[in-house]
């Protein structure tokens, strides 16, 4: 049972790691698509980010959706960097309605960047990586003291 879990495992981060990086070059525009959409739909969440997203504040998000991808499967891996931007977004007061916004607009917005390339099983396992490692992973860290 270990082994087939392991395997389970496996082609999940397979899928999210290849559908990220199906967008190659266009990884960064996904990141703008994604926040202008988050916007358009949330609009109370608009303050809380700098009137113009700077090339660094996009840099960033990719680069957490690169340590994703490629490391969700390793919560050891990743959780220290998830614990850093839960403890950053401390003073946001997020609940789990504000994760929920985010992780419905972000699979969203690349399953449509993705087209032909997406998947249900890719978008199921997006929506695992969200909820079984991504937020509780924030959650923790937002959790804990600076």
């Amino acid at each position: 049972m270990a082994d087939g879990l392991r395997q389970e495992t496996a082609v999940k981060t397979g899928l999210i790691t290849e559908s990220w990086n199906a967008l190659g070059a266009g990884q960064r525009a996904f990141v703008e698509a994604f926040y202008q959409r988050f916007f358009e739909r949330y609009p109370d969440y608009r303050p809380l980010f700098p009137l113009e997203l700077n090339p660094r504040h996009l840099e960033k998000m990719v680069q957490t959706i690169a340590l994703m991808a490629d490391q969700s499967q390793d919560r050891g891996r990743i959780a220290p960097h998830m614990h850093t931007l839960g403890q950053a977004h401390k003073a946001y007061d997020l609940s789990a309605r504000d994760f929920d916004n985010f992780k419905r607009t972000f699979v969203e917005v690349l399953g449509e960047r993705l087209g032909r390339q997406w998947s249900a099983e890719a978008e199921k396992a997006w929506n695992d990586a969200f909820d079984a490692v991504l937020v509780p992973l924030m959650r923790e860290g937002l959790e804990r003291p600076r």
